[in-house]
Order: C-alpha cells, then structure tokens, then sequence
C-alpha cells in the first residue's frame, strides 16, 4: 500500500477516535461508535497485515482466505478488548465513557468482524500486489 495512503487511512482513525472523545460523539451520534469499533480494526489489521506479509509471513497466517480472516479476527479481538480495558480505565479516571456490558460485548463483536474482514480483504488485496496466483480450492501456489 502506498504509505501516503496508509498514513491517511491511520490519520482517519486517529481522528475518529479523537473527535469521538474529545466532542463526546460516541453517544449521542446515531452508529458513531459502532463505525468507530468497526472501521479501526479493519484498517489496523489490514495494515498489519500487510507488515506481516512484507516480512515473510503470509504463508503462516495468509495460507487462505478463512485463515486470513481468522487471523484478523484474533487481532481485532485482542485490539478491541485492550480497547475496552482502556476505557474502563479511563471511566475510572472521570472522563464520561459508557462501559456497560451490553456496550462493551458489541464493541468487542464489532472490532472482531472488522478485524476479520481486515484480514480477508487484505489477503486478497496483497494476494494480487504481490502477485500471488490462486488455485481454486483457494490455497496458494508456492
């Protein structure tokens, strides 16, 4: 991915997430928060997916379509729960986040598909840059 883009797409999220908080958007905006725990994950993970498949690897964690989503779920899922933990935390410190538990599971089941379709879209996305040819039961060909 060109870096002007990537650095755009990370540049979106920061500010997604900053003007949620810093305006208290997440709330009061009809799916804010839900674009917010969605679109993150699947930016990051597509990101970091590129990284891994730049350093070798993607015949680990890219080997198929599902493996690629099932890598990109985990990472959502570990992403959206540190997410959660940070906003415990700062409820604790007095800023007015909502943490309920119905909030706090969707949240976690938003950066999970997000993570995964992250994962899936990246695999085919990096599978046509780098030139890596398919064979129809999905596997690569090496």
């Amino acid at each position: 991915m060109h870096r002007g883009l990537a650095a755009g797409l990370l540049l979106f999220c920061v500010l997604l997430n900053g003007f949620g908080f810093a305006f208290k958007l997440f709330e009061p905006v009809p799916l804010y928060d839900e674009v917010a725990h969605f679109v993150t994950p699947f930016v990051l993970v597509a990101l970091a997916s590129e990284a891994l498949y730049r350093l070798g690897g993607h015949d680990r964690f890219f080997r198929t379509p599902r493996q690629a989503a099932l890598t990109g779920a985990v990472i959502g899922l570990v992403g959206a729960a540190g997410w959660e933990l940070v906003e415990v935390a700062l409820s604790a410190m007095g800023f007015t986040i909502s943490n309920r538990a119905p909030d706090t599971a969707f949240d976690v089941v938003l950066g999970v598909a997000g993570g995964a379709l992250g994962g899936f879209y990246a695999d085919r996305y990096l599978d046509n840059l780098f030139g890596q040819p398919r064979h129809r039961t999905g596997s690569r060909v090496k």
